[in-house]
């Protein structure tokens, strides 16, 4: 025999001694299995493997499969044989809870224990050779379960405290639900699968149909919004020793299941907002960019490092292939878990902003605002751009929250120690909030809710300090800044001030030939260092795109500074802004 042959015959016999190992530890267990071999030309040939259940429980009786907490229910385990048995049959019952009257024989009483629960009741049986298990779910003061997993509800979760979590939930809103709808004084049937556990199954809220919850088992466990709410249910988790894995989702329609309709329509705002729609593939694919621009990955920053993107790396956002990629959804902003911070917002800790002007300034002002802020800045600086240009020249997009609180600005085109002016509108309670999330109460389906979730500023925010008025534009500014022989609404003077800024750096030389003015900023071959210097301003006020309304006095001096800087004089019959506070201060 050449030695090929040896070692494919050896081979060939190891694989014959596994089969016929797992035959035998099946056959001790549960089944016998027979395996018909044939050798030819010295090697053995596996044709065929056939597995006889020898025992086997084809069901165990309950009745009834429901009973109240200390009740008792009689089960029989209805056994059948495929060949003849090696012995009598003997029976062993568990469960994991209660009490047998008897343990070993084929009916048996089970006693329920006191406590609320879906609990397992198993029997083996076995001739001392063979054996075979059946296995019964017996509901306590609920409904049985017939689908695994199956809701648990109530206490189950308790393992979790160990770093707060349930302790934290208790605390919010969600833990209690149940409570509030009550409070109400109007417990409609559709309002009940919201304030409780497993009444709806997935995000479609199929009607729940055999494990458990509320609508089977409108019992205390399953009120309020628990960790099966958004987690799935969680028996096999918890038998499992916490081993199977439960559900974490980041879609949003994993809180817009329930955070929906004319009452309170989060999810149908949000889905119309450029939060809910914009998932620009580069960005949120970035390691370095989807602290923002991405919804899982934004979550995880709130949580943790606020101050990634000045120190570089990643958030650590966990592979697409266990979390896709996600727009800016409800848990980037919200924790299910805590309502450490109003309206369980992840965080509203202070912002620090880029170094810029020789500081590195910090905002505590704000309220709740402030976690728009954490996305929301410049992030980069002039100072980093003025001497070698940049492809992205000016500050990153979105950068409002710096200009709330006037910062970031290139103020190397003013005096040392010229007085930049307050940051105003920073100090409206809750700031960002204030304006772009205005709510409005349900009247009727014709006049529903308003949540403020598209993150559209409203004029009716701008009502206590300016009065009724139909658009923006109509605020006023306090002079004419663009020098055109009209004092017009204070957008309108900061988009005139923004022309002649725009104006007089072509004048002066700046090649915008082929590409647009950030273009020929950013390209040194295109413009000067003195350009660079006041264009820098130029987009910072654009990028903010509220025309001056975040912070007016400082959207005014930059624009101003930067044109007087460039050409050496200030804005011919513009009423400049400089030191001094206004007399009166209209805006």
């Amino acid at each position: 025999m050449s030695g090929y042959s040896l070692v494919k015959h050896a081979a060939l016999l190891v694989v014959f001694s596994l089969v016929l190992s797992v035959a035998f530890f099946a056959g001790c267990e549960k089944e016998k299995t027979v395996t018909e071999t044939v050798t030819v030309r010295d090697t053995i040939t596996i044709r065929d493997t056939v597995a006889l259940q020898i025992i086997s429980v084809d069901e165990v009786y309950a009745s009834p499969d429901s009973i109240a907490q200390g009740g008792s229910v009689e089960l029989t385990a209805d056994v059948s044989n495929s060949q003849p048995l090696a012995g009598p049959l003997t029976y062993s019952w568990f469960a994991d809870g209660g009490e047998f009257d008897a343990s070993d024989a084929d009916t048996v009483t089970w006693k329920a224990p006191g406590d609320i629960g879906s609990y397992t009741v198993s029997v083996h049986v076995t001739d001392g050779v063979h054996i075979g298990i059946g296995v019964v779910r017996i509901g306590v003061g609920m409904y049985a379960p017939t689908q695994t997993p199956y809701y648990v509800g109530g206490p189950s979760c308790a393992c979790h405290e160990i770093n707060n979590l349930v302790s934290e939930w208790e605390q919010t809103g969600h833990a209690q639900a149940w409570e509030t709808l009550l409070a109400g004084g109007h417990v409609a049937s559709y309002c009940i699968p919201c304030h409780t556990v497993g009444y709806f199954v997935g995000y479609n809220q199929v009607p729940n149909s055999g494990n458990s919850g509320y609508d089977e088992a409108p019992i205390e466990k399953f009120e309020n919004v628990q960790c099966e709410d958004c987690h799935s249910p969680a028996s096999e988790h918890i038998a499992s020793g916490g081993t199977a894995p439960m559900v974490v989702d980041y879609n949003a329609m994993n809180c817009g299941k329930c955070h929906e309709g004319t009452h309170h329509p989060y999810y149908t705002e949000w889905s119309q907002s450029v939060h809910g729609t914009a998932l620009e593939s580069h960005a949120a694919g970035s390691s370095s960019c989807q602290g923002c621009h991405e919804g899982v990955g934004g979550a995880i920053r709130l949580d943790d490092d606020l101050s990634i993107f000045y120190g570089g790396g990643s958030v650590g956002r966990p592979d697409t292939t266990e979390f896709p990629l996600e727009p800016i959804v409800c848990q980037t902003c919200h924790s299910s878990h805590s309502a450490a911070n109003p309206g369980q917002l992840r965080t509203v800790a202070n912002v620090v902003l880029v170094e810029a002007n020789g500081e590195q300034p910090t905002i505590s002002d704000g309220g709740v605002g402030k976690l728009c802020m954490h996305c929301h800045h410049a992030r980069h600086s002039a100072e980093e751009q003025l001497e070698f240009g940049d492809s992205h020249f000016g500050p990153h997009l979105s950068a409002q929250g710096d200009m709330l609180a006037g910062k970031s600005g290139y103020e190397g085109v003013a005096a040392a120690g010229f007085e930049w002016g307050r940051a105003i509108h920073l100090y409206i309670e809750n700031s960002c909030k204030t304006c772009h999330l205005q709510t409005q109460e349900y009247g009727s389906e014709e006049n529903p809710a308003v949540t403020g979730h598209l993150f559209e500023p409203t004029v009716e925010a701008c009502a206590y300090c300016h009065g009724t008025i139909s658009s923006f534009e109509e605020i006023p500014a306090s002079g004419d800044f663009d020098g055109d022989g009209t004092v017009e609404g204070l957008q309108v003077e900061v988009e005139g001030l923004l022309e002649l800024l725009t104006e007089a750096l072509v004048a002066d030389g700046l090649d915008t030939v082929g590409t647009d003015v950030a273009g020929a900023l950013g390209d040194t071959a295109k413009s000067t260092l003195t350009q660079r210097e006041a264009g820098y301003n130029l987009i910072f006020v654009e990028d903010d795109a509220s025309m001056g309304v975040h912070n007016p006095r400082y959207a005014v001096k930059l624009l101003q500074q930067s044109y007087e800087y460039l050409t050496g004089n200030p804005p011919a019959n513009a009423a400049i802004l400089r030191d001094e506070e206004p007399a009166v201060a209209k805006w």
